[in-house]
């Protein structure tokens, strides 16, 4: 008998190693690269860079499952090249053992085009600005079919049609037209802003879409792609020390979104997610931004070649670095020059700031509550969602007579029939309580009070609309509006009229009736970061059941910005209505994100202050 297999193996293979064939060789290669439309989009483009493309022409149908098209004005190939270029393991970017070691073109495996072609249906145009004719290479699932001359402008144009089309098991993986659409358009805004000298233009579904041109100044090209109401605050700063060089826009305390996915991050030009980088950021934002609020910023780190290994990914989003406590610390330092010139840091912070629990010492602001991680993610503590109790029904949750977790309180509270002293230093509502004083803080309070009453009356179905009285226009981006396109019906089942106005700003007609008065850009804004990269179905019910954490996490955001402030000083009738609120509600100790509403002071503790034990 032959050696049993190892430990788990399945009667699938044989148990004898064997060599594979070239054609799943490159489907594998293509699951290590190809994840989504998006991906081939970047392969191609990368391809179109490297080959001293100055302008790039991306032509996308059903958000590019249908078809991608990649034209440039670069080199171009020969009919021998470009069939080489064909096969694994070729490509023009290395030549020996050491360039790996200084990478700096955007692609170099060879693994690309073979793979793309695996999983779909590829022509390839292309003519070196030498030659009078072109060729023209058709491939049908990893096999050339034709091969013939052609006439052509100089340079490439590549077209993959019908992606995973022979691949079902992986086409079903795809996401609706606009999901796949909005990831292709974002990838390739984050790349334009690193190379503003280099033409964009980009046609979806047969209809011009976005037109960057070139220019000389990044920071016209970073508001062309981020649109101006993202950019119009951001501040240019650059330093330079040992461990390279940092260009960044930067933005203050007063402009910060609900997400990180505004932190736009590049090493020697090419678009990175590296935590490293972002937690440098985010550690330098720590005494200046709310919890759970994150920075808008364009960050380009220069390093020296041989410093920085980029190929510890297949698709190359993330990479390792020689230093990388260096690396943090410039990152760091150009974050905190930038925010001192500007005044931010040794000042009070904003009044944003302060609600999230900061407090004000000698020189810059430490952070007072404890447990509040750097980069804001797992903040939202939902007291008691029914999310993570397994249900979606109000009923199911804390209901009156449920006993509360806030320090010194035991049992229900009804907040309304206490005796009202009043505010302190326009934060705390002071009451008299059986046993002693309750402070209650109005911003978290308050907080809580409109979240409940937002996402009942979204499990009810009965959100109510109050129509602006002129429509405001906002500028989001193109990744934006396909967000708000793709959870269309669930954004009007919320109580907002949204709709496109061309490929990257949105009309808004109308907000929920609860947040009457607030300012509509902003709750649009933090609505689009909080259903980002959440994917939407058509149906109601499946809406309900499989999107209440990211449905809470949008109310719990719109709750917070509408909510009275920490410092705002209410007229009576209005810290009544806030107390009555707290009754009408199931109890919760907490506002959404983890403040406790209230806290109970002992008479035994004040009367022991005055020594009368």
């Amino acid at each position: 008998m032959g050696n049993p297999g190892p430990r788990g193996a399945t009667s699938q293979g044989s148990g004898r190693i064997q060599r594979l064939p070239d054609g799943l060789v490159d489907q594998i290669a293509a699951g290590e690269v190809i994840e989504r439309p998006a991906s081939v989009l970047k392969e191609l483009v990368e391809n179109a860079l490297d080959a001293g493309a100055q302008r790039v022409r991306v032509e996308l149908r059903d958000g590019g499952t249908s078809l991608i098209a990649v034209s440039d004005d670069g080199f171009g190939m020969t009919s021998e090249e470009a069939r080489m270029a064909l096969q694994r393991h070729a490509t023009s970017k290395i030549t020996h053992l050491d360039d790996l070691e200084a990478i700096t073109s955007f692609g170099f495996r060879g693994e690309a085009l073979p793979a793309i072609a695996s999983v779909s249906r590829m022509r390839v145009l292309t003519r070196p600005a030498s030659a009078e004719t072109g060729a023209e290479i058709r491939i049908e699932s990893g096999e050339v079919t034709q091969v013939r001359e052609a006439g052509c402008p100089a340079g490439t144009r590549i077209e993959v049609a019908d992606l995973f089309e022979r691949i079902p098991a992986r086409r079903k993986f795809l996401k609706k037209p606009g999901t796949e659409w909005g990831h292709a358009i974002d990838w390739l805004g984050r790349l334009a802003m690193a190379l503003p000298m280099t033409h964009f233009e980009v046609q979806r579904d047969d209809h011009e879409a976005v037109v960057w041109p070139a220019t000389e100044e990044t920071s016209e090209r970073i508001a062309a792609v981020l649109g101006a109401s993202q950019t119009q605050s951001l501040v240019r700063v650059e330093w330079e020390e040992g461990a390279g060089h940092v260009e960044a826009f930067l933005s203050g305390p007063e402009t910060t979104r609900a997400n990180g996915n505004a932190i736009h991050l590049y090493v020697n030009g090419r678009p990175v997610r590296d935590k490293l980088l972002r937690h440098a950021v985010s550690q330098a934002y720590r005494d200046l931004l709310p919890r759970g609020r994150f920075p808008v910023a364009v960050v380009f780190l220069t390093v020296p070649p041989g410093s920085v290994d980029v190929n510890v990914h297949p698709a190359k989003w993330e990479v390792r670095f020689e230093n990388p406590r260096a690396v943090h610390q410039v990152i760091r330092h150009t974050v905190r020059e930038a925010m001192q010139d500007r005044g931010f840091l040794g000042a009070d912070p904003p009044p944003s700031s302060r609600e999230a629990g900061l407090a004000v010492g000698p020189g810059r602001p430490q952070r007072a509550a404890p447990g509040q991680g750097a980069s804001g993610e797992g903040d939202w503590l939902f007291a008691r969602a029914s999310s993570e109790a397994g249900t979606d029904r109000l009923e199911d949750r804390d209901a009156p007579g449920t006993a509360a977790s806030s320090p010194g309180l035991e049992g229900r509270v009804e907040f309304s029939q206490l005796r009202l002293l009043g505010q302190i230093k326009a934060r705390y509502l002071v009451l008299e309580g059986e046993k002693g004083l309750i402070l209650v803080d109005q911003h978290a309070a308050h907080e809580r009070v409109l979240y409940e009453r937002l996402r009942a009356a979204w499990l009810e179905r009965r959100v109510e609309r109050q129509g602006l009285l002129v429509p405001e226009t906002l500028e989001t981006g193109s990744r934006g509006v396909a967000v708000l396109a793709e959870a269309s019906e669930l954004v009007s089942a919320m109580g907002f009229d949204v709709e496109p106005f061309g490929e990257s700003s949105l009309v808004i007609r109308a907000i929920p009736a609860l947040l009457t008065g607030q300012d509509p850009a902003r709750l649009v804004g933090d609505l689009i970061d909080e259903l980002e990269g959440v994917d939407f179905v058509p149906e109601r019910e499946a809406a309900h059941s499989r999107l209440l954490t990211a449905i809470d996490r949008a109310f719990a955001t719109l709750a917070c910005h509408s909510a009275r402030r920490f410092g705002d000083h209410l007229p009576q009738e209005e810290q009544r209505a806030i107390l009555a609120g707290l009754d009408a509600i199931p109890w919760a100790p907490t506002c959404p994100h983890g403040r406790p509403v209230a806290a109970h002071f002992d008479l035994g503790e004040l009367d022991g202050r005055f020594g009368r034990h």
